[in-house]
């Protein structure tokens, strides 16, 4: 199939891609130290809502069912966790982890809960 065969990519895939490049920027890339970083708390509200954003945007712009989202949502978090300990400049924290698969599990129960018709 040539170029111009090929449908144009949806609005909600390139949504979902641009949502993956900034996530990766924001957790790899070196960051100078600030006055958050003394806030370890905040950092894992950051990661649960995150992640919350990842498999709900994932959900949407694929189809995924809700069992595949949350797998794919909690492998990403954990992909994300072993880049960061790999890199000289990064710092990987096992809570950061537990706080995306906590967005994951949120954006599971809504996807359910709306697929039941409880979130309309």
């Amino acid at each position: 199939m040539s170029a111009s065969e090929r449908p144009a990519p949806n609005w909600r895939h390139q949504l979902f891609f641009g949502y993956v490049l900034v996530m990766l920027l924001v957790f790899l890339v070196p960051v100078p130290a600030t006055p958050l970083e003394e806030s370890r708390h905040f950092d894992k509200v950051v990661h649960f809502g995150i992640f919350l954003g990842f498999a709900l945007l994932l959900h949407v712009a694929y189809l995924a069912r809700a069992g595949s989202t949350f797998l794919i949502s909690v492998a990403f978090a954990a992909g994300i966790e072993v880049l960061q300990w790999a890199l000289p400049y990064r710092r990987a924290d096992s809570w950061d982890f537990w706080a995306g698969s906590a967005g994951a599990v949120a954006a599971l129960l809504l996807i359910i809960a709306r697929g039941r018709g409880v979130a309309g």
